[in-house]
């Protein structure tokens, strides 16, 4: 099978793409940035809002992988998530109907679903928060849209929440917080009691890889996130003591920070620096997003890397990345 692969120079995509050549795939990628791995078989580097940038690769596909997408929580317009997460997809559905390809797999985010306490399934109603959400929402609509009018498409949505592991990009939150922790710059703000799910990347693989061979026609939408979601305090205990060092014992109540992170944001809109502290970091870090994957387990998936490993693996990737060092403690 041909497989063409948006977002192929993507942090997923470095993990999915090698999985899918030794399953005997070619592929096809495209990307916005350049493509610096070997698995790919014919690469453009081409913006997917461009109306002709899929003329020609979509024709040779049988699947459409569509993981691009633009994602932060800094330094990113309401227009520009809508121009990538919502246009980009109308664009990319357009190429693969042109070109009549039937099946798909499109990587939405938890974040359509806002945040919660008590976990929520695929049942939920779309309540983004933010214009990621909102616009990753609308692109899930459009495949819903292009599913009905295509019974004998095949369509996967996948909503992953935060994806980490070993390789995460230092814009991702488990790098910035592992570094943090590190570097003595972290200060527990909040009580850490918000509960978050999280999607280690070797997880996510295995269930990307696991719901691709179940495929049926239609539209199937799935959740995946890590068992059991962790409190933000568990996992900054468990950092701390990989790291070898002893968390604080006091924590900055919200209502503290919140002020001191506004003054953070207003100097970063005038000069353009992405400070460590933001009012929108700290709300994040404070509001618990619990998802239940149910839906794929019943099914029988099995997580293969638990909760403690993954973050023990990712932790070590960290080190001897960035600080050539290994890890000094344990869990």
């Amino acid at each position: 099978m041909t497989i063409l692969v948006t977002g192929c120079s993507g942090y997923i995509a470095s993990f999915l793409i090698p999985a899918l050549k030794e399953r005997g795939h070619a592929i096809l990628g495209v990307d916005r940035v350049s493509y610096e791995g070997e698995d790919v078989d014919e690469f453009r580097q081409a913006d997917l809002v461009e109306d002709k940038s899929l003329r020609g690769m979509a024709d040779q596909a049988d699947a459409i992988l569509h993981l691009a997408a633009a994602k932060g929580d800094w330094g990113i317009s309401e227009e520009e998530y809508y121009r990538d997460n919502l246009e980009a997809t109308r664009n990319v559905i357009e190429a693969g109907v042109e070109a009549g390809v039937k099946d798909w797999v499109f990587y939405s985010t938890v974040s359509t679903l806002g945040p919660h306490r008590r976990a929520v399934g695929e049942r939920a109603e779309f309540n983004p928060i933010n214009p990621y959400g909102a616009s990753k929402a609308d692109a899930e609509k459009l495949f819903q849209e292009f599913a009905r009018d295509n019974p004998e498409a095949r369509v996967l949505v996948i909503r992953p929440s935060v994806v980490y592991g070993p390789g995460n990009p230092p814009s991702t939150n488990i790098y910035r917080l592992v570094d943090a922790i590190y570097n003595c710059r972290f200060a527990m703000v909040g009580s850490g009691d918000a509960i978050k799910s999280t999607s280690y990347i070797e997880n996510l693989l295995e269930a990307t890889l696991f719901l691709m061979d179940r495929m049926e026609c239609g539209i199937q939408t799935y959740i995946y996130v890590d068992d059991p979601a962790l409190t933000t305090g568990t996992l900054v205990k468990r950092i701390y003591k990989l790291l070898g060092k002893s968390p604080p014992s006091w924590h900055i109540p919200l209502s503290v920070a919140s002020p001191i992170a506004t003054v953070s944001d207003w100097a970063a809109d005038l000069t353009g620096v992405d400070f460590p502290i933001t009012a929108a970091r700290i709300e994040k870090f404070n509001r618990s997003t619990n998802f239940n994957a149910s839906k794929i387990r019943k099914e029988g998936f099995e997580q293969s890397v638990s909760n403690r490993e993954a973050l023990r693996k990712t932790v070590d990737w960290h080190l001897q990345h960035e600080y050539s060092e290994s890890l000094s403690g344990g869990l």
